[in-house]
């Protein structure tokens, strides 16, 4: 069936270039005679499948020539197919751009949960950018997607650190998953000596799978069009995807767990002891009333005030769990177990005092932890680009803030944290002029379609 699919999925690309692209030619040569060494059967099940995929193009008004000048790489040839047939991906779009009446319960979540790939990370970034979904409701269901993601099995998890060099005994201690993201997955993990711990797998095929959505989709605007997707919300479907589009290196990058394991060792560092961030943190405590606090809206105030006294007065500590380096690799990595409870999970109950001592450390530890690698530049230029509550622990016994999924991390040269610096300032103050805005945003790095954007 593989076979078939391929040879099928090539066989629409060939057709669609008129047959003038001599890579599809050869790989089309090469899949057939595989094909007939095989077994004519299956020769015959992928002439079947390439009439089908035909047909689903045909019946969706598609035109072959035009979608072959669009995508000519047959796996996302195959992709698209599977988008426009199988998960109905005008449904998506319309959705996307919803406008009044009530969206089907749970329609977001449901969707790219079965159509995978890179649609999780789509949804991740859009659920924070309501500058180009206006929709409230569309927006919350956005944020849900990644709180619903399905797990791979522990068996699975078991065989993908076989094949990474783990030992049978390391293998039989992963135990069920904690959680499950749009690039990797964590599960519970014992050590052969009993020590608990976790490792964090990502996953080779979900990579593959993305890799090809963001080069298809870089081909939006078009694709929306021979889709018939052509409306008056066309533009502004096509600016979206060409958004999500501009972080393939960085969300690509996250699969890389042998580069996260560096980032958590450098991070960690930082934290030590009487280290780099103990001394910032100290000076961030001196100052907090008269200066940091001075703009923030009182409740916030009165909440960060109170940790900042307690933090005084108690050896509050923020942490990155250690990387267990003989069980590190790029795609598997084992590290010691933060302790405590996740701040997402506090700030989501309905117990009132919960609430407020995620607020308040969120506010008087978090928030000025990243807003120092942000700013400030330590002796790493890292920084965390991903610091919702979801990937914080607070462990109240012991005052620790344990920072986690420093994957998602940039590094950030000197001129670019002054000009952020100056950006957040200037933002900040009302009296700030917008072409002094615009400029400071340029310094930084952003950009516009245009000048005055």
């Amino acid at each position: 069936v593989g076979h078939a699919v391929s040879t099928g999925a090539i066989e629409v690309a060939h057709v669609a270039t008129g047959g003038n692209v001599q890579e599809l030619q050869h790989a089309r040569e090469d899949q057939q005679r595989r094909l007939r060494d095989a077994t004519r059967g299956v020769e015959e099940n992928a002439n079947r499948v390439g009439q089908h995929v035909e047909k689903v193009l045909s019946t969706t008004g598609i035109s072959l020539v035009v979608l072959g000048r669009i995508v000519s790489d047959p796996a996302q040839t195959a992709r698209v197919i599977e988008l426009v047939q199988t998960y109905d991906l005008q449904s998506f779009v319309d959705h996307l751009v919803h406008r009044g009446g009530r969206l089907p319960p749970h329609f977001f979540p449901e969707w790219v949960r079965r159509a995978g790939g890179y649609f999780p990370k789509l949804a991740q970034v859009l659920s924070v950018r309501a500058d180009l979904i206006r929709d409230p409701e569309v927006l919350a269901q956005l944020g849900q997607c990644i709180e619903t993601m399905p797990a791979k099995s522990p068996d699975a998890v078991r065989a993908h650190a076989s094949r990474q060099g783990w030992s049978s005994e390391d293998c039989t201690g992963i135990g069920e998953s904690l959680n499950a993201g749009t690039v990797a997955q964590v599960n519970l993990l014992t050590l052969p000596d009993g020590t608990n711990a976790v490792v964090k797998v990502s996953w080779p095929d979900t990579r593959r799978q993305m890799q090809t959505d963001f080069r298809l989709f870089n081909h939006a605007r078009d694709i929306l069009r021979v889709l018939n997707l052509n409306t008056q919300e066309a533009a502004a479907i096509a600016a979206i995807f060409h958004a999500v589009g501009l972080s393939e290196g960085a969300v690509l990058g996250e699969f890389d767990l042998s580069a996260e394991r560096e980032a958590m060792q450098t991070i960690g560092r930082l934290c030590r002891p009487g280290g780099e961030w103990d001394q910032a943190y100290a000076v961030w405590l001196a100052g907090v009333d008269d200066v940091v606090l001075r703009r923030a809206p009182p409740m916030l105030a009165v909440m960060a005030r109170v940790y900042a006294v307690q933090a005084r007065s108690s050896n509050c500590r923020v942490k990155v769990p250690e990387p267990i380096g003989r069980l590190c690799g790029e795609s598997v990595l084992a590290m010691a177990r933060a302790s405590g409870e996740s701040l997402h999970s506090m700030v989501t109950s309905s117990d009132d005092a919960r609430i407020q001592e995620a607020a308040a450390v969120l506010l008087g530890s978090a928030v000025p932890f990243i807003g120092w690698l942000l700013l400030c530049r330590s002796t790493s230029e890292l920084a965390h680009v991903d610091p919702h509550p979801g990937n914080f622990i607070w462990d109240a016994r012991e005052q620790t803030l344990w920072v986690l999924d420093l994957g998602s991390n940039v590094k950030l040269l000197d001129e670019q944290r002054r000009a952020l610096c100056l950006l957040i300032q200037m933002i900040s103050e009302d009296s700030s002029e917008p072409e002094a805005v615009a400029s400071a945003a340029l310094s930084f790095g952003i950009r516009g379609r245009d000048g005055g954007e």
